[in-house]
């Protein structure tokens, strides 16, 4: 029988991040009974940021991803750097989180745009699988999931984090929509899949930076627990110090898709080239680096 863990009433902590950038607000049923249904994830992976989990809240079925906790410091663009003498670690969370990173996603994604004030469309096309909004669990589900074997890793909560965190120690889960029979990627939806990252990088100023063929439904992304979502304050500092690594950042996505077709056999004639001679490659430096580029070969 499936599990259903009754709430209580914990405090709501309003959109998340708090930092005055893009933010997703509380799921609409922050205190219901959750009926934990089944794994989604691959149960294997022990790197990775979360557990995704099938559950049921008032009747409906989601998709719920539970967030481990992280360190700023693990991060290897604010721990031993000179930024942490800029970015305080109560911000600097905000920047280095997976599960900020998907909030200050999905708060770009669900406004459509950079800029509110703009006369820009908002984008309308659906690039990401929807998200409902965030979840603070209570401790019986937190109980429940440590009974299941699951490491929430709470040992990197030590007092800096906890002071970032401003004590509030609940485990954090965002809420998306379930897909029923996930669709993978294929000929037919490549393109639709390209366009959808086009749009993240360009209009949105979203960059996935773990462009993978499990990280899509069909062609929406599904992940943006690495995401970095401009403006990011870890950016600003690579702009500032190491202009080809933030151009690298930026640029990371395309280099990724086109590595993703070949590896995925994908049959297409599209083709995901970087975007300069300048951008660093994700499977090691290009053969003409530091060289003239080679001239373009016409294709039929």
């Amino acid at each position: 029988m499936p599990k259903v863990q009754a709430t209580s009433s914990p405090a709501s902590k309003g959109p998340l991040p708090p930092d005055g950038g893009p933010n997703i607000s509380e799921f609409k049923y922050p205190n219901a009974p959750i009926e934990w249904i089944k794994r989604l994830d691959d149960d294997d992976r022990q790197d990775s940021e979360a557990y995704i989990y099938q559950v049921r809240i008032k009747s409906q079925d989601y998709a719920l991803k539970i967030f481990k906790f992280s360190h700023p410091k693990s991060s290897p663009f604010y721990g031993n750097t000179r930024l942490q003498n800029e970015l305080p670690m109560k911000k600097a969370i905000f920047y280095t989180d997976p599960f900020y990173a998907e909030c200050r996603a999905y708060g770009r994604i669900n406004d459509g745009r950079v800029d509110g004030n703009a006369k820009l469309p908002r984008v309308r096309q659906q690039t990401a699988v929807k998200c409902y909004g965030y979840l603070l669990l209570n401790s019986r589900d937190e109980r429940w999931l440590i009974r299941q074997g699951h490491d929430l890793e709470t040992d990197v909560l030590d007092s800096d984090v906890r002071e970032a965190l401003e004590g509030d120690l609940r485990v954090r889960a965002i809420v998306k929509h379930l897909e029923e029979g996930p669709e993978s990627l294929h000929t037919g939806n490549i393109r639709r899949a390209w366009t959808s990252v086009c749009l993240l990088n360009q209009s949105l100023k979203i960059y996935n930076l773990d462009i993978k063929a499990n990280n899509f439904i069909g062609y929406r992304l599904v992940d943006f627990g690495s995401s970095w979502t401009e403006p990011h304050e870890i950016l600003k500092y690579l702009d500032r110090i190491g202009k080809d690594v933030a151009r690298d950042k930026r640029g990371r996505d395309r280099q990724n898709f086109n590595d993703m077709i070949g590896d995925e056999k994908i049959d297409t004639r599209l083709r995901v080239v970087p975007m300069s001679r300048h951008q660093l490659r994700s499977r090691g430096e290009a053969p003409w680096a530091g060289r003239a580029l080679p001239k373009r070969r016409r294709t039929t």
